[in-house]
This record gives C-alpha cells, structure tokens and sequence, in this order.
C-alpha cells in the first residue's frame, strides 16, 4: 500500500502530465497556504473581537461560530500545503529524501478532515442568511423569533451533522507503520479500508454533492429579497432626504411607496444595526455564492464524465480543478474581517481599542 500510495502521482492522463499536475498544484499550495495563514491570522482576531463585544445577540453568535469553522478549515489548509511541499520533494529526489510521517497520507487525510468544519461554515452562512432575509421580509413575524436558544440549537445540530456525516470516511483510512519503498524503514503511512470507497460514494451524494447545491440555491434566493430590499431601502431614505429640504404635506407612513410594493414602516426597519448586518450578510453570501460556484462544478462534471476522478483517466485534470476549488474556499473563509471591519461599527469600535 506504502508503494502505490507514495507513487500516485503516476498516472495516464492524457490532458495534464504529471509534471505539469506538480507545478500547478504546487503553486495553488503556495497561493493557499499563504492566504491561509494570512486568514488564520484574521479569524483569531475575528474570534478575540466577538469574544470581547460579548455573546448577547443571535447574529454575534453566528459569526463567532463562522470565524471558528474558518479557523478550523485553514489550518487544515496550511497543513496540506505543507505535506505537498514534502511529498513533492520526496517525488522529485526519487525517494532520496523523505520524512520520518509520508507526506502525501498527511495531505489527503487533512484533505478530507478540512471538510468537517467547511460544511460547517457552509450551513452557518446558510443560516445566517434565511435569518436576516426573513426578518428583513416579515419583520413583526420573525424579527424577536430567532434568538441565541434557537441559534445555539441550529449550530449544534449543525456541527453534530457536519462530523457524523463524515466520521464513516474517517473511520476508514488512517495512518499506520508501513515499509518506505525500496528501503528497511518503516513510517505512518495512508492506510485506505476496501470499504471506504462505498461509503464515501454515499457520503459524497448526501453531503458534497447536494450540501453545496443546496445551500447554494437557497443563499440565492435569500439575496434576491435582501437586496431588493436594500434598494427600496435606499430610494425610502432618498426621497426622505428630498422631502426633508421641500416640505409636503404629510402622508401616511402605512401607504405604499410608490414603485416599492414594500410598506414604509417595514422598509425605515432597515436602518442602523439592522442596516448594517443586512450589509455584512449580503456581502458574505456573495463572497460565499463566488467561491462555492467551482465546488458545483467539479461535481457536475464528475456526474456527467465518468473518467473525471481521483482514480479514473482525467485524474490529474480532476486534481487540479479540486485545488483550484479549494483556493476559492480559502478565499471565502479568509476575508469576512475586512466586511466586519467595513459594515460592523461595534465590531470596529472593539478591535480598535483593543
């Protein structure tokens, strides 16, 4: 097993050699694990800022919970740009030089680790969204609904979901002592279970391939609403501003803005700290909708090209499409700091006088 796994590089595909598999997917290593660490950096700071203001409302809650998936993802990251780096060069020495743990067991298993607190964050933006697009929606129906019981149940329910549902592919593969090719030594290397490759099948249509898709669509949806919100939010404050410097006579704050479809008193809702956490979520689930689109890609791809996997023809092809979907997550989970930074005056206040 010790051979095969440490020679995976070894393929047939006929679209990206192995050598051109290697530089490209060294250099996405080096792109994300420098922006992973820049992001490990921001989300502590994050996570010390959310601590600092205090846990008193649903929505702190929430992005406490997202700096800490974020967290957790990348360090996932750096640790599997580091084992590339490692393997790469066990690779390229010809096994002249290796390391006490193989490389390439470490990278694929933190691989498949890093998703546990991906999907995390996944169901944490999801959440994050309905809840402010309901409110922004129907404020007297849902705005005092969700609190910080109903929030600590979703982010129970969804860190329970996120590591059972992965927990079966984890069980199956682990690193044991086994012989370093052409040698005496022995070291921790990838031990993969025949029966894993059934229950990741499983896994992968439950979890990776409609968590993604799902959310997705509903993240959407709930864009839709709060911008066209935002914007009946904005032409409400304008024509006040207007009417503030030519006085009317007086109207009813109950009739409908002409061209809104919205009533006054649901649209002057959005103001202040609803203003400003309606912003911070729409900006999050825009960043979230660009860097999730590549992981819907690679799995629309490998439904319609059976060849298009890890261990088929387009192997390599497969392989760097996934690393360039993984930068994008990185992405996602390293720059919520600067939309904190940018549309959370609290949040703002706190870092800048600590």
């Amino acid at each position: 097993m010790a051979g095969n796994i440490s020679r995976s590089l070894e393929t047939t595909d006929s679209i990206l050699s192995d050598e051109q598999y290697i530089i490209t997917e060294g250099a996405l290593c080096l792109v994300r694990g420098t922006l992973a660490c820049l992001g490990v950096a921001a989300n502590i700071v994050n996570v010390k800022t959310f601590m600092t203001m205090g846990l008193k409302d649903a929505m702190t809650i929430c992005f406490l919970s997202l700096s800490l998936s974020d967290l957790g993802y990348l360090l996932t990251v750096i640790c599997r740009a580091t084992s590339f780096a490692f393997m790469t060069a066990e690779s390229l020495s010809q096994f002249c030089v290796w390391f006490p743990v193989e490389p390439y067991g470490v990278y694929i298993y933190f691989g498949h680790a890093g998703r546990i607190p991906y999907i995390m964050s996944n169901i944490t933006t999801t959440f994050l969204a309905v809840v402010r697009c309901l409110c922004v929606a129907k404020p007297l129906l849902f705005k005092n609904m969700f609190g910080k019981r109903i929030t600590l149940i979703v982010l129970t329910v969804s860190v329970t979901f996120s590591v059972v549902s992965y927990l079966p592919v984890l069980v199956y593969m682990g690193m044991t002592s086994q012989n370093v090719p052409g040698s005496n030594v022995t070291r921790p290397t990838l031990w993969i279970s025949p029966k894993r490759e059934g229950v990741k099948d499983v896994v992968w249509a439950m979890r990776d391939a409609f968590v993604p898709f799902a959310t997705q669509v509903i993240i959407l949806i709930c864009l839709l609403v709060l911008t066209s919100r935002l914007r009946s939010a904005y032409i409400f404050r304008q024509k006040l501003t207007i009417r503030a410097l030519v006085p009317e006579r007086p109207k009813s704050t109950d009739r409908l803005e002409s061209g809104s479809g919205v009533p006054c008193t649901e649209i002057k809702g959005i103001g202040g700290k609803d203003l400003q956490v309606v912003q911070q979520v729409v900006l999050i689930s825009v960043v979230y909708v660009f860097c999730n689109t590549p992981t819907i890609l690679v799995n629309f791809v490998g439904v319609i090209e059976p060849q298009f996997s890890i261990e088929k023809l387009y192997k390599n092809l497969y392989l760097t499409m996934t690393g360039v979907k993984h930068l994008c997550q990185t992405i996602n989970a390293s720059f919520n700091i600067f939309i904190y930074s940018r549309y959370n005056s609290k949040y703002r206040k706190t870092l800048l006088s600590n």
